[in-house]
Formats: structure tokens, C-alpha cells, sequence
């Protein structure tokens, strides 16, 4: 069949196996660059078109928007008519289904999504009204302990239950206003009058439907005759239940990963669930994808060699289907400034030799870690950009137009508070706080409030009537208009557009310009009718991770920030102990899970990669700088050095590894550094120079002069090398 020749065609046979191994229970080992997207776009196809099973019953999940976009994409390509309706995200495909059924928890089928300044502004409100502050309980720390809370708790029948007093039985403070379960508390309280849901309920909510009633759960998951998970590396475990309820019925569950590259357990991914995938789910099959088209294979050997040292791994070992290519390049400095001299005098010969700066990405641990490299290349005049963690649609004056156009759909009190006196309209803390007792003891909405109250003396110097008689125009505008129309006469009658006008921020007018068009553009792609209630929803799922693509620039990121991307020229800086691997690490398992962040930030190399440390000293490791012991683990035939130690460094971050690695529990033989090897020449206090016998049950055996072999404890350190190598 043509079509069927062209759904193969530039598949390897194991990806073709893959694609073809559509009953039971597989999982596909995808290493990275291995085409694993390609596999999961080609098997989608091939269930739909080849086996003639309808798209409504294939359930593809990603872990990212950008993701399930692509995949789309590429299936239209193949099936023009198809809308990928559920290739989507785990919390995007868990909102679809609460909307068929979250009635049955007494929803509104209209519920609205929070995203995190949502969150902050429900804090903020309960801090005012409970005389909280932020040196009570920093937001970051409360959202992690609502997330905590919610992953521990059986919370959802408080929240759907209006009859039920106590959220759960572990909130045994919530009566002190200084204690965080007292903040958890009244943060569950506003969920529940408002019918707000975050981002950790859209999976609980499911998970407690499904086991609630059997029947709901028997007709989704004989709904999903085929289920297919990206990434399933990085589910958490709530995620791992639910695919494993969905698959239930049919038993029909593919999955595609790299345990290499989880990298993400601080968000509750587990790599055993990878690991351990063939005994959990009886038959399971295993499909191992480890040619890499991405890199050349000098860099492979490179990231081979490193990710090796990890014990707890699927074995497997990439090989490049490109030709060969320039080793990696180590660069060691005697100081950050050199360190990052080097790195931008390096950028700049490149692009001197025609490399596109937008070819180049600067990856690091932590986004501190990015200061010393950016005043180099502002020194080299190269620029660049910093792809943080505020993505586009949490910036403010987005927030604030989306918020008037939220205010006009559900009419609720977060986009009231952050609409009303934006532009200013009068109405301060005295008048707010004079409507949300009203609202209070009227069981109403702020907007209500003020409605009630526009010819109140209160607001006779106000804009109130102005104000609501925006948002109420703006209400009805939209029940005869699409979106994007609607949300442009919106921020017109509000006075918000003449507003930013006046403020002269011209970044922020464009900003807004550039939301009416994606709006325009979510209208115009949809092919059908789409309520507001959709897109606004859609907004709150949207990955915080979405950077801006800019003109042609290096880029700059953390590693977690780099990962599903590939540059054709990286550069990894500061790898030394303490700031990667981070101190932060406690144990084997944390370290290996570092690790696995460094062959991360290895494999997004395509042509050219650079790892760089520095000596000297860094007050985030609260004294001197050693080499990492990534750059140790790394067979040092697959790099090409640069610099030199100085006397004694080597020793030092050697002993620094060593010891580190005792107390984590790794044994003198199983340590991935030893400070010495079979042959090398020592100097002892007291017995002089010698040389290294071997290395046994945590002592060095060493046979000085006169014959006598001696047997020093390594935990001792007094040995020191009696040579220093370069790097």
C-alpha cells in the first residue's frame, strides 16, 4: 500500500517495530535523539489509518503543549481531516473529561482552571484578611505545601461536599492563623465557594471519579482503546494510577521514554516506573531505540561514558547515525572570569566563522550561575537571551487583559480584584474591603457588590458605574461575537488599551498586540465555534516553559529549561562540586539523578560541545571550588583538554569526590573516583615517597622505599601525588 510505504519511509527496524507493536503492553527505551515522536506520530497513524480504528479511541499523552502541537502537526500530514482532539497533555486530557463529568461532583461544568498568579492572589487575599504576611509564609512555600497536601490527602469530598466540615483528618492546626494548615485550610475553603480547581485537582478530581463510581471509570476506559505516554520518565505517581485505570479495560498501553532522562523527581517522577514497567504489567514487551540522529558521535562517546557510572539504568548505549565530528572540548580556568571569557571568546570566534549566534545555547545548573557568563558576552558585545522561568502569559499586562475578558465569562472575584482599579478607579482598600463584607454576608461576588452598591455615597467619587457598565457591555458583546473581537472591545471600554497607551511601554503594547493575535489565531485554527470559557482554560494549561523565540542571539538557560531542546553548539559551564552536582545532594540516588541532569545537558549537542570549570572560590559552596566529579566520570580520551590544574587542585577535588562519595554510602571500590590508581607516585609524611599498589577495602596498598608495602586508610588523606597532570 502507498500509504503504508509512506508512513515507513526513514524508519529504522527497531522504530518500525515499535510503530507495528500496537497490542499489549511495550515499552519503548527512546534514547535521546532516537526519533521517538516520529515513532509515536507514525503509530498513531498506523492504529488509525492501517488498523482503521477510530481517532476518538486513541488516547496520546505528552508532557508539554509545544509537544502534543508537533505531534498534531505532523499527523496532518498524514490525515489533513484530523483534529488530534485527544492527543493532549495528562492535565489537559483530565480536564476534557471533567467536563463531561464533573457534575457528578457537583460541579459547574464551567469550572474555572487556576494557574499560579491565580494561586497567589487567593494568598494574598487570605494573608490581608487574617492579618498573614509574607515573612509568615513565602508564596513559594505554600503553593509546595498545598501541592504536598493535595499528593498526601483525601481532600476531594471537602471540596464537593458542601455538608462536610474538615478537609481531611491530618489538618490538625487549621484553628492557628500561624500555622501553614490554617493557610491549606482557608485556601480550600475559596476553592470550594468559588469552584476554582488548580492544576493538582484536574488529576485528583479524576482519580477520585474513577474510583468512585465503576461505571465512570468502565466508560472511559473503554472509550481509550489504545493508549500511548510520552516521556513516561517523568510521571509522578498520580499519573502512573491514572494510565494505569484507563488501560484497564483494553490493556493496550504504550510507552516511550528515556530513564536516563528523569530528571524530575522533585515533581514526583519516579524512574522505577520506567525501570520496573515489564513487572508491573505481566507480557510486557520492551523496544530499545538507541540510534541518535541528533549528535556526532564524538559527543555520543562522550555522553555514553558519562551516564555509564549510573548503576540503577536500563543499559543501553547510543550509537550516532551521523558522520564524524569535533570532540567535545573541556576548558579548565583558574577563575570564573576566565571561565567565562573563554565561553564568550569562543562564541564570538564561532560566529566570526559564520555560526548563527541563534546556534549556540549556554546551559548551567541554576539560573545564578548565568551572571559571570552574561558580563562576558556583554563585554564581547554578543548578544543574547535568558530564557527564564516567566513565559508569556504571565506577564502583567497579559495577565490584566485576560483577567477583563475572565471577569465578563465567570464573573469571579480573582479577575474582579485584579481588574478594578486598573486602570485606577478610585476604589482603595476602605471600599474594597466595604464590598467583600457585603458579599460575605450575601453569599455574592465582589462584582455583584458593586453593582448593588453604585449609587451608594461610598462610590459617588468613583468610577464604579463606568467599570461595570465595561464589563457588562463587554458581556453581552460576547454572546454575539467571537473571542478575539470580543476581548479588543473589551479592553477598549474598559479603558485599558488608552490606559497602557499613556503608561509609554511600548514592550507592553506590543506584548498586548501580540495576545490579540494568538487569540485570532486560536479562533481562526479551532474550525469550529469556540466558547471563551475554552480558551481561557486552555491559557491555564499552557506550560509556564514557553520561551520567546527572539532575533539571532545566544541562548542562555538552565538545563531543566534545555531539555526536548537540541543546539547545534552547547556550552555547559561550571562543573565544579557544589554548584553541579548542586550541594544540595544527599544521597546515591540523588547523585545519580545528577547525573542524569549532566547527560541531559550533554545530549542537546548536535556538532560542537563545551564543559567548562573554574578553581577559585564561590560563596554558594561556602569555599574553594573543585572539579566536578562529572567531568572525572568522563573517559578523558573522548574530550579535548584545555588549561591546567593548579599544584595541588587535582588532589584536592579528588579527596573532595572521595569522601563525598563515602558518605553517601558508595564503598572505596564502587566509588566512582578514586584519588589514586595502580602506578601513580605518592609522598607519605613519615614513610616518604612510594608507589600505589592497588586499591582494596578502603585502604591504598603502597610500597614505599626498602621494599616495605604499607596499608594507608583513604579516609586518612595525607597521601599527596608527587606530579600534576594538565587537564
Amino acid at each position: 500500500m502507498r500509504e503504508l510505504a509512506q508512513l515507513f519511509e526513514n524508519l529504522n527496524e527497531k522504530q518500525r517495530a515499535a510503530v507495528e507493536e500496537t497490542e499489549g503492553y511495550v515499552r519503548v527505551a527512546a534514547g535521546a535523539g532516537s526519533g521517538k515522536t516520529k515513532v509515536l506520530t507514525c503509530r498513531y497513524v498506523y492504529i488509525a489509518k492501517m488498523l482503521g480504528v477510530a481517532p476518538e479511541h486513541i488516547l496520546s499523552v505528552t508532557f508539554t503543549n509545544k509537544a502534543a502541537w508537533e505531534m498534531k502537526k505532523r499527523i496532518r500530514a498524514f490525515m489533513p481531516d484530523e483534529d488530534g482532539g485527544w492527543i493532549l497533555t495528562f492535565h489537559s486530557a483530565c480536564h476534557k473529561i471533567l467536563k463531561y463529568e464533573i457534575a457528578n461532583l457537583s460541579y459547574p461544568s464551567n469550572f474555572m482552571v487556576l494557574d499560579e498568579e491565580d494561586q497567589k492572589t487567593i494568598l494574598q487575599r487570605i494573608y490581608a484578611e487574617n492579618g498573614l504576611t509574607l515573612r509568615n509564609f513565602p508564596f513559594k512555600k505554600c503553593l509546595d505545601a498545598i501541592e504536598m497536601y493535595k499528593s498526601q490527602s483525601d481532600y476531594v469530598p471537602f471540596l464537593t461536599d458542601p455538608k462536610r466540615q474538615t478537609p481531611a483528618p491530618d489538618l490538625p492546626c487549621a484553628d492557628d492563623k500561624n500555622s501553614m494548615h490554617f493557610v491549606i485550610l482557608k485556601y480550600l475553603e475559596n476553592q470550594r465557594k468559588n469552584f476554582f480547581l488548580d492544576f493538582a485537582d484536574l488529576i485528583q478530581f479524576v482519580l477520585f471519579l474513577f474510583e468512585k463510581d465503576a461505571a465512570i471509570l468502565g466508560k472511559w476506559a473503554n472509550k481509550f482503546e489504545y493508549i500511548q505516554i510520552d516521556e513516561f520518565q517523568d510521571v509522578s505517581g498520580e499519573q502512573y494510577k491514572l494510565a494505569r485505570l484507563l488501560a484497564s479495560r483494553h490493556k493496550n498501553l504504550f510507552i516511550v521514554g528515556d530513564p536516563d532522562q528523569t530528571i524530575y523527581s522533585w515533581r514526583g517522577a519516579d524512574v522505577r516506573f520506567f525501570n520496573g514497567f515489564d513487572k508491573m504489567f505481566e507480557g510486557a514487551k520492551t523496544i530499545v531505540l538507541d540510534t541518535n540522529y541528533r549528535s556526532v558521535p564524538e559527543i555520543l562517546a562522550a555522553c555514553n561514558s558519562l551516564i555509564s557510572r549510573n548503576a540503577d539504568r536500563l543499559e543501553k548505549t547510543l550509537k550516532a547515525a551521523r558522520k564524524s565530528g569535533a570532540r567535545p572540548k573541556y576548558f579548565h580556568a583558574r577563575s570564573r572570569i576566565e571561565e567565562s571569557d573563554f565561553i564568550a571568546q569562543e562564541i564570538s570566534r564561532l560566529h566570526e566563522a559564520g555560526v548563527p549566534l541563534s546556534d549556540v545555547a549556554v546551559l548551567y545548573r541554576g539560573n545564578y550561575m548565568s551572571r559571570a557568563v552574561e558580563e562576558a558576552l556583554v563585554r564581547k558585545k554578543v548578544p543574547y537571551v535568558i530564557y527564564s522561568g516567566v513565559a508569556f502569559y504571565q506577564r502583567k499586562e497579559i495577565k490584566d487583559a485576560l483577567a477583563y475578558l475572565r471577569l465578563c465569562v465567570f464573573g469571579d472575584d480573582l479577575s474582579f480584584l485584579r481588574t478594578v482599579n486598573v486602570p485606577p478607579r478610585g476604589i482603595g482598600k476602605t471600599r474594597l474591603s466595604a464590598l467583600q463584607n457585603y458579599a460575605a454576608e450575601n453569599s455574592g461576588t465582589l462584582l455583584g457588590a458593586l453593582r448593588a452598591h453604585l449609587s451608594h455615597p461610598l462610590f459617588k467619587n468613583t468610577k464604579a458605574a463606568q467599570f461595570v457598565a465595561a464589563i457588562d457591555e463587554g458581556t453581552a458583546f460576547l454572546q454575539a461575537h467571537d473571542i478575539a473581537d470580543a476581548l479588543d472591545f473589551i479592553l477598549q471600554k474598559s479603558g485599558y488599551t488608552e490606559y497602557m497607551m499613556l503608561c509609554g511601554n511600548q514592550d507592553r503594547l506590543d506584548n498586548l498586540n501580540e495576545l490579540k493575535a494568538s487569540v485570532r489565531d486560536f479562533v481562526d485554527s479551532a474550525g469550529e465555534e469556540v466558547k471563551a470559557e475554552d480558551y481561557l482554560n486552555g491559557i491555564s494549561l499552557i506550560s509556564n516553559a514557553d520561551a520567546e523565540e527572539k532575533k539571532d542571539c545566544v541562548k542562555l538557560m538552565t538545563i531543566h529549561t534545555a531539555k526536548g531542546l537540541e543546539f547545534k553548539n552547547v556550552f555547559v559551564c561550571c562543573l565544579n562540586e557544589g554548584l553541579f552536582p548542586s550541594r544540595k545532594i544527599r544521597g546515591k540516588e540523588e547523585m545519580e539523578e545528577e547525573r542524569r541532569v549532566a547527560y541531559v545537558a550533554l545530549t542537546r549537542a548536535e556538532d560542537r560541545l563545551y564543559l567548562s570549570d573554574a578553581e577559585g572560590f564561590d560563596a554558594h559552596v561556602d569555599g574553594a571550588l573543585y572539579t566536578s566529579r562529572f567531568l572525572f566520570d568522563i573517559d578523558e580520551k573522548t574530550l579535548d583538554a584545555e588549561g591546567s590544574f593548579s599544584e595541588g587542585h587535582l588532589a584536592r577535588s579528588k579527596n573532595y569526590i572521595q569522601k563525598s562519595e563515602l558518605d553517601m554510602g558508595c564503598t572505596p571500590a564502587h566509588a566512582n573516583i578514586q584519588i589514586f590508581g595502580a602506578g601513580d607516585k605518592v609522598r607519605h609524611p613519615v614513610f616518604g615517597a612510594g608507589v600505589v599498589q592497588e586499591m582494596a577495602g578502603g585502604s591504598y596498598t603502597v610500597l614505599f622505599a626498602g621494599g616495605k608495602t604499607r596499608s594507608i586508610a583513604v579516609s586518612a588523606d595525607i597521601l599527596i601525588p608527587l606530579y600534576e597532570k594538565k587537564a
